[in-house]
């Protein structure tokens, strides 16, 4: 294998025991969701993938035929390697291979499931790591290929650099970051505080920039120059967001602030939460797909419960579908409503991060997701109730929405 992977690599300790476990996959087609993850393009790593045959566009749905076609579908499609809706709290679709292949004890591949977990289920990423460097090529719309080639690059680079109990050099990433700034007309924060961390020889960050130069060396600078380019891309794109957030739709209820607007900036989120200290965001691309965040250090499952029901019972109305008979709070997708997803990452013992949480109407890793049919303004006052109404009286709630389309209903609207 060439692609992606360093030249003349020689197989590492945890591959040659692997490989029993890969015979069975070597034969199959791969396939995983666009816009791939840190979690996907791990487990495509361990696997030994550097190439995806498929690259699924819609949401979570049953995958199950891929299986008959000798597929094998990655962090998707509720099978073998895909973690969703199973039971287990700590799973990503990266320990399950590393599970499938018998490597899940070794240093370096638990080191490498610690950081997709933080990612994964917490929303955890530092700069210039993993996490954040594959995040900065979904939202910079880099192609899925290449996403896969650069992302196991990287995945690949950190397993090595603990594999051969390697030593950074700071000083020098230090350097290579400030040679690629030299070019650059504007200063960025987070580059800047990068190499301020850089400054400290025991500076440590698992899967950051300087381990894969520690990895690659100089014939890896032409490498970490594109990271950097993508890295520096996404910032410029937060300082556009900053003044988007600060010129969008927002109001205050009970001392918190809700944003509701119209961008297709993927920073949107991040400058609403931390510049205008947004407790839910709402964000509703030019596409019609619809976004909604929440700062989950701040805000309450209740909350969040509440508002997905809302949205969801809202959609059927709207829609004039049969309302379902599951509960609207349900995780993931309700049966009948393939508009809304509703991420709930597991509450993980000992950590102290709040579990990551949203509600997708469509994504970048979800593009082919039917777009919702309630309008911004409707949005806007269900996500504003959901905070008043606290406790939420829901068959109250209910009862007084289909009323309302009950009559509209009768007046011919």
């Amino acid at each position: 294998m060439k692609n992606g992977w360093v030249e003349g690599r020689v197989a590492s300790p945890v591959e040659s025991r692997s490989e029993a476990g890969m015979k069975d996959q070597a034969h199959r087609q791969i396939g995983t969701h666009t816009a791939p993850d840190l979690d996907a393009i791990a487990a495509l790593t361990l696997l030994r993938k550097d190439k995806v045959d498929i690259f699924l566009k819609g949401g979570d749905e049953n995958l199950e035929s891929a299986a008959l076609m000798g597929i094998t579908i990655v962090d998707r499609g509720r099978g073998e390697f895909d973690h969703h809706g199973r039971n287990q709290r700590t799973e990503t679709s990266t320990s399950l291979v590393a599970q499938k292949l018998g490597i899940s004890k070794e240093p370096a591949i638990k080191r490498l499931i610690n950081i997709v977990q933080r990612s994964d289920l917490q929303g955890i990423s530092s700069p210039f790591d993993a996490p954040d460097l594959i995040k900065c090529m979904q939202r910079t719309r880099i192609a899925d290929e290449e996403i896969v080639k650069m992302g196991t690059r990287i995945v690949e680079d950190g397993i090595k650099f603990s594999e051969q109990k390697l030593t950074r050099d700071n000083a020098a990433t230090q350097q290579l970051i400030k040679e690629f700034l030299s070019t650059k007309k504007v200063n960025l924060p987070k580059f800047q505080q990068y190499i301020n961390n850089l400054s400290n020889p025991r500076f440590e960050r698992p899967f950051d920039i300087a381990e894969i130069l520690a990895v690659e060396g100089e014939k890896g600078k032409e490498f970490i120059f594109k990271l950097l380019e993508v890295e520096y891309e996404d910032s410029l794109n937060y300082l556009t967001a900053m003044i988007e957030a600060r010129n969008a739709w927002k109001t205050v209820v009970k001392g918190e602030t809700i944003v509701a607007d119209f961008s297709d900036n993927p920073r949107f989120k991040d400058a609403a939460r931390n510049e205008q200290k947004a407790l839910i965001t709402i964000q509703r691309n030019t596409n019609g797909h619809t976004q909604i965040f929440f700062d989950t250090e701040r805000i309450s499952d209740s909350i969040i419960e509440t508002l997905v029901s809302m949205i969801r019972l809202e959609e059927c109305l709207i829609q004039r579908r049969e309302l379902p008979k599951a509960d609207l709070r349900k995780a993931e997708y309700v049966e009948g409503i393939p508009e809304w997803y509703y991420f709930k990452a597991p509450v993980i013992p000992g950590k102290k991060k709040e579990p990551g949480r949203f509600i997708l109407n469509g994504s970048i890793a979800a593009p082919d997701v039917p777009v919702s049919k309630i309008p911004m303004e409707i949005l806007r006052e269900i996500a504003v109730k959901s905070v008043i109404f606290q406790p939420f009286n829901w068959v109250r709630w209910k009862t007084e929405r289909i009323a309302f389309y009950l009559h509209k209903k009768a007046e011919g609207a």
